[in-house]
């Protein structure tokens, strides 16, 4: 690393220095439905909006009823994603794979930035923070990027992970988890402890944590604290603090910290308006509520910083994408690496897909076995990544970055007879819409499909483009 960032605001100072500017929006605006409508139609990219571009950095400076600003955009660009991760522009999967290896739990300090200012009395949770209601079809305002942490029973190492939090009260909330899932788990053996689950959610923090609390199995297995990855990225430990009012810890240089229990008691997610649906997911369609009750969240105290910055996203677009890529871009790297004798460039997972459903794969092709082989290889990924829907093999004169690039590709290097090859699974991913019951009445399955626009090595000389 040659950046030293510990928490957000050095992740921005960094990033000013590379020339990475942040746009100030100083004029007045609601948090209720105009933030989204103004990032949407000015700085987003697809699935967000229609256009395609990396995602702005905004800084909403006048929040009507709020001195706190809102942060949106951060993670809106790879580029950005990897200078914050690596020091500079080289692709961030190789830092990850060594910090699974050289792992670094967090340690406990005193006195953390987060707890300058501590709110315990009149919790009021939409005066108190800015928390955005994205569109007049969501269930209410929600906190999107919560990284919650909460302690593995016997054990010294933290769940971490970033769930969608509706607030349905001041000082109430529900959290968007499903059994199974780590956090699930947790909240599971609390219940039959007769305890509740006691948690900090973090807001506005050092940009690995969140990237490490996106990480799943196989890359980050139960039990795994993605905070001993993230110590192993930054090359030191990531500080923890106790919470004041609850048995958890905190991050210390997070920008807010919310104090809280994860109740017994369960409600909708849409409880206070039951018409509407969550709010837009990553593949930019409303999102649907879970079908049964999630857990009620009570919050027992606000700590923040000195002037916070509130940091969100909207959902759909880049930035959601670019969290949701790294595990099945490092997962799809090592099986590759593991069983292909293959000179892969560059993997990248879409933000058409949500950043898990498409996926390019650059291959350098040395020998005319390669035709093969990298078409063995992509149907490998394809029936191992649950998720993935679509997978595009090019050539190293393609981008897999760019849409242009890909349908370029796709146009003078494919043909649909002799270059797709597909593969049938039940495991469907409920967020896309063509995958529902509805959509595929007479088969419940769902078809993936591999797309091979890369020359063959015998004819490259043809496919030679002219200006490269």
């Amino acid at each position: 690393m040659t950046c030293d960032i510990v928490d957000l605001r050095t992740a921005l100072a960094f990033l000013e220095e590379q020339g990475d500017s942040i746009l100030k929006h100083e004029d007045s605006i609601s948090p209720e439905y105009e933030v989204a409508k103004h990032y949407v139609n000015n700085s987003a990219g697809v699935p967000a909006s229609s256009i395609s571009r990396e995602e702005q950095m905004v800084m909403y400076t006048n929040v009507v009823g709020h001195d706190m600003s809102v942060l949106m955009g951060v993670f809106g660009s790879r580029e950005r994603n990897q200078r914050m991760l690596t020091g500079n522009a080289e692709c961030h999967h190789g830092a990850f794979m060594k910090a699974l290896g050289q792992r670094i739990p967090p340690v406990t300090v005193p006195n953390p930035p987060c707890q300058e200012i501590v709110i315990d009395a009149d919790i009021d949770l939409l005066k108190q923070l800015p928390v955005l209601t994205l569109t007049p079809n969501d269930a209410g305002p929600y906190i999107t990027l919560g990284f919650v942490l909460a302690k593995y029973p016997d054990s010294d190492n933290y769940n971490a992970s970033v769930h969608r939090l509706c607030i349905h009260g001041k000082d109430r909330m529900t959290i968007s988890i499903y059994p199974g899932n780590h956090l699930g788990n947790l909240y599971q053996a609390a219940m039959e402890r007769g305890e509740s689950l006691p948690v900090s959610i973090n807001i506005g923090l050092d940009p690995a944590i969140y990237y490490a609390s996106s990480l799943t199995e196989p890359v980050c297995g139960k039990g795994e604290s993605e905070l001993d990855i993230v110590g192993g990225l930054r090359g030191k430990a990531v500080n923890l603090s106790d919470c004041l009012h609850v048995d958890a810890k905190c991050i210390s240089h997070a920008e807010i910290v919310l104090e809280a229990e994860l109740t017994a008691e369960q409600m909708p997610e849409n409880y206070t308006n039951p018409e509407k649906g969550s709010m837009p997911e990553l593949l930019g369609y409303q999102g649907q509520v879970a079908p049964i009750g999630v857990p009620v969240v009570k919050v027992k105290a606000i700590t923040h910083r000195q002037n916070p910055i509130y940091q969100t996203v909207i959902g759909p677009g880049m930035e959601q994408s670019e969290l949701t890529s790294i595990t099945p871009e490092i997962a799809t790297r090592g099986i590759l690496m593991g069983n292909f004798d293959l000179d892969v460039r560059k993997i990248h997972y879409s933000a058409a897909g949500g950043g898990v459903l498409m996926a390019a794969l650059q291959i350098n092709k040395q020998r005319p076995e390669d035709d093969e082989l990298a078409v063995k290889a992509a149907m490998a990924v394809l029936s191992t990544i649950p998720p993935l829907k679509h997978i595009f093999i090019v050539d190293t004169d393609v981008d897999p970055q760019s849409p242009d690039d890909l349908f370029w590709a796709l146009t003078t290097r494919y043909q649909a007879d002799q270059d797709m090859h597909t593969l049938n699974t039940d495991k469907l991913f409920p967020m896309d819409p063509t995958q529902s019951q509805a959509y595929r009445s007479d088969n419940p399955g769902s078809m993936k499909a591999l797309f091979d626009c890369t020359s063959p090595y015998d004819l490259k000389d043809t496919f030679k483009r002219a200006f490269v």
